[in-house]
């Protein structure tokens, strides 16, 4: 006889924490950016030296400087809301600036007083 849980508590479908309190999406990001921050300092300075392969050298450098030191910048951020609340303000804050990368989908990005207001049913017509 199988056994089935009935109820399964959402720390068990939480991503887990891979470093300095970052999930592992969280970590790619990190090293993402740092690989790109990084880029045009090592191509400056493989120039300047005339060795190719300062590009990866400063390139990864600078994903691990990103990666240690955005690990508390992150747990910062995250205090106490969500695991997803740092992908939702990022596509909020793009979508005000009017970019759309994923998911084609708009926010709602209008402030103003919130009204309830009911339309008057007219007789013979629709609402």
């Amino acid at each position: 006889m199988a056994s089935r849980l009935d109820f399964l508590p959402t720390r068990l479908n939480t991503a887990p924490v891979v470093f300095r309190g970052m999930t592992g999406h969280e970590v790619g990001m990190m090293v993402l950016s740092g690989l790109a921050a990084g880029l045009l300092p090592g191509a400056i300075s493989a120039w300047l030296l005339g060795a190719i392969a300062m590009v990866p050298t400063v390139a990864f450098a600078s994903a691990g400087v990103a990666l240690y030191f955005g690990g508390a910048v992150m747990r910062r951020l995250r205090r106490g809301r969500p695991a997803s609340w740092i992908y939702r303000s990022l596509q909020f804050r793009m979508a005000r600036q009017g970019i759309r990368l994923w998911g084609g989908e708009t926010l709602i990005t209008r402030s103003g007083p919130y009204s309830r207001r009911r339309l008057h049913h007219q007789p013979g017509g629709r609402p």
